[in-house]
């Protein structure tokens, strides 16, 4: 009767053990709101700890004066090599314009469909 508990709890540990653990291979490590003439510029650098790197996807939540919430997505990073990067993210102009100004953002990093970081201002 104790044999399947047993053999339940040598699955689980193996599992956890052998199981990429992605929030430990990549970081969010600043996030900057440059305001131009053309829009918002968000730099974003980040730390990737793994030898190459999948799937690494951004989104920003902003939101508006005018109490509205918009998400702008990054294009997807492969091949990434371990180290220091940077990316941005563009929001036109035209959004400022309709809804005002962004008075909150933060930033969510993905890695291969799982959200791994967040960093907010």
């Amino acid at each position: 009767m104790r044999k399947p508990f047993y053999v339940v709890i040598i699955a689980a540990l193996f599992i956890f053990f052998t199981c990429p653990s992605f929030a430990a291979e990549s970081s969010i490590e600043s996030l900057n709101k440059i305001r131009t003439a053309k829009g918002y510029i968000f730099k974003i650098n980040y730390q990737t700890a793994a030898e190459w790197a999948d799937g690494i996807v951004f989104k920003i939540f902003c939101t508006f004066s005018k109490d509205v919430e918009l998400s702008f997505t990054s294009s997807g990073n492969n091949n990434i090599k371990k180290g220091w990067h940077k990316t941005e993210i563009h929001v036109p102009k035209v959004y400022r314009d309709r809804y005002g100004y962004i008075k909150d953002y933060r930033v969510e990093m993905y890695q291969k469909g799982m959200l791994i970081a967040i960093k907010s201002l």
